[in-house]
């Protein structure tokens, strides 16, 4: 209320109405612009000019002259400013966002359909699925964002517009991010475990380009080992150089420094084993405690393939199942036949099938289910190779090789020698696998083999030979001719030829189970995994030799000393025993041993087969 001579003024309701930033305060007993004083109050104001304190602070009363003021406010440079900043100052969204509620609306429909394409591509790729098709429209990733627009129908609504974020170039984008998230969170696990190692192969894909497969193997807190796939990568050729320069620049893009490796493993090939130019010897000149290993399976692999190799016999018979396991798979007409035959006898059909021209682990079982079916299987050829049949030349040449004992017989001794060595490849595939584990299972490998190379055991596979060729009324196991040596080798004695199927067909037995002996000597004696088995050693023994002073992560003094508290009160060993009890202890025990939970976690990422 303003009292004037003889009359009273007072504040208007409607003002409000025309001005609404006008605020009443009641301490002031006044009117404040809300603008002014919230700028006022939030310290916008410092660098404004022509503030008006009555509509800040003080109050406005002046009712009689209320609308000049007012008016003369709301144009001035202060509250205008007041207002700018205010409205800057509150907002979380952008400015469209604020004026429009319907543009924020449509912004968080936007943000909801790119969740459901991210999910969509996610799910896929995930599952392995194919996105795009032989038309876009009829693609997974299509047909996918069609389902699901019965559960969010604006995403109908958003389809229905034009947008790139469905194009197959945002897919290949989205596709690559998540790529990258993956494969950064598999590097941070690395470099937490502080010690890794490599593990490379390369391989052609359907376009034949040549492709590297780069794996990292590391250990956890829980001294788990892990071996992550990170990426294939296409070098520009297959030389130690140029593989090694993918190796380094991988390990660079990953933040992974060399300093770090421990191990590499790759196969035999001289581009990568080679001891001065081979991609091993390239990465053991920047990093000597990175100690290269042949992947264990595949020298077993490499072991099969050189016994076969060596022994024509053998290799003869093997291409025979080969031969049979193309056809089979290439004519439905001959698995349907073999079906009908076999389904009479007892036990569970087994199509055959052919050999695997680089995993020798499936061999085994291809022969296996030739020998053990091998009357139905001649049987089978026998109507195949009928006049008129397409497959007649086919099938009555391989039914005339698998006729004849001598064929039965070389595959029986194949067996004999490549069942042990396909439960040593088996047994060597484990993640898990330790260098002394490998070492012991192949010696048990090569005892098994060498007992087996006895006149004895000889004449027993051959005695089972001839009464299932006896049975099932095969050609009789004979002495192929045999061709006379060059006088100028033999000179004038007389050359020695085999006169019985034992004298003949021993000496190739023998020499099949000493071929193999003498490779898995060979391939598991390198100087890579002596150097890891003395690695081993020290948890098992306790015993810390003079080469452990070379890695840097390790206090030989202190690690002596921890390894005798260690075993005084735990039974150790192996590896896994050692990285059992320190997995078992509470953290605080744990951490008065971290010289031996170095050491263990060491081992245990360098010694991965591959």
């Amino acid at each position: 209320m303003q009292s004037l001579k003889g009359r009273s003024l007072s504040f208007r309701q409607s003002w409000f109405d025309s001005f609404s930033w006008l605020h009443y305060k009641a301490s002031a007993s006044g009117v404040v612009c809300f603008y002014c004083e919230k700028a006022e109050h939030l310290g916008l104001f410092q660098l404004s000019r022509n503030r008006k304190d009555a509509f800040i602070t003080t109050g406005f009363r002046n009712w009689k002259k209320a609308l000049q003021r007012f008016q003369e406010h709301a144009q001035s440079r202060s509250h205008q400013f007041a207002v700018e900043r205010v409205a800057h100052h509150h907002a979380a969204q952008p400015v469209d966002s604020q004026l429009s509620t319907q543009r924020d609306a449509e912004q968080r429909e936007a943000r909801c359909c790119l969740e459901i394409i991210f999910t969509s591509i996610q799910y896929l790729a995930r599952q392995g699925l194919a996105l795009r098709g032989h038309t876009e429209d009829e693609g997974n990733f299509k047909q996918l964002l069609l389902l699901r627009c019965t559960d969010k129908p604006a995403m109908q609504r958003w389809l229905d517009r034009k947008t790139a974020l469905t194009s197959p170039q945002a897919q290949n984008e989205i596709l690559q991010l998540m790529a990258n998230t993956i494969v950064k969170s598999i590097a941070d696990k690395v470099a937490e475990a502080k010690q890794y190692a490599v593990i490379v192969d390369g391989t052609q894909d359907a376009s034949r380009k040549e492709q590297l497969a780069m794996c990292l193997r590391y250990v956890d807190e829980h001294f788990i080992p892990h071996e992550e796939f990170v990426g294939m990568y296409e070098p520009p050729n297959t030389t130690g150089a140029t593989i090694a320069r993918c190796i380094q620049d991988v390990l660079l893009r990953l933040n992974l420094p060399t300093s770090m490796l421990r191990g590499q493993t790759y196969d035999g090939a001289s581009n990568m084993s080679g001891q001065y130019r081979g991609c091993q010897a390239i990465i053991a000149e920047q990093q000597p405690l990175a100690l290269y290993v042949h992947c264990g399976a595949h020298s077993v692999n490499l072991v099969s393939q050189s016994v076969s190799d060596a022994c024509p016999t053998v290799r003869d018979a093997l291409q025979v199942v080969n031969e049979l396991g193309v056809l089979f798979n290439s004519s439905i007409t001959a698995r349907s036949t073999f079906s009908k035959i076999a389904d009479s006898d007892e036990g569970p059909v087994k199509q055959p099938r052919p050999l695997c021209p680089t995993r020798w682990l499936v061999r085994v079982k291809a022969v296996q289910t030739v020998t053990s079916q091998y009357d139905a299987v001649l049987q089978c050829l026998e109507e195949l190779g009928a006049p008129g049949s397409p497959l007649a030349a086919r099938a009555s040449g391989l039914q005339h090789q698998l006729g004849r004992g001598n064929t039965l017989l070389a595959l029986e001794m194949a067996l004999h020698v490549f069942t042990p060595l396909e439960s040593l490849n088996r047994a060597l595939q484990s993640s898990y696998q330790t260098v002394g584990g490998m070492i012991d299972a192949v010696s048990e490998v090569k005892t098994e083999l060498t007992a087996m190379r006895t006149d004895a055991a000889f004449a027993a596979l051959l005695d089972g030979v001839i009464q299932r060729q006896q049975t099932m009324d095969l050609v009789p196991v004979d002495v192929p001719r045999q061709r006379r040596p060059p006088r100028r080798f033999t000179g004038p004695a007389p050359s020695c030829t085999a006169t019985s199927v034992s004298d003949h067909y021993r000496p190739i037995y023998f020499s099949l189970l000493d071929n193999a002996v003498e490779q898995l000597t060979e391939r598991f004696s390198g100087a890579g995994l002596t150097r890891y088995k003395q690695l081993e050693d020290v948890l098992v023994t306790g015993e810390v030799p003079d080469e452990m002073r070379q890695y840097p992560e390790l206090n030989v003094l202190d690690l002596a000393a921890q390894l005798r508290m260690f075993r005084r009160t735990r039974q150790v060993t192996s590896v896994e025993s050692a990285a059992t009890a320190l997995r078992d202890m509470v953290a605080e025990v744990r951490s008065e041993y971290e010289p031996v939970s170095q050491a263990a976690d060491g081992v245990t990422s360098v010694v991965g087969t591959g």
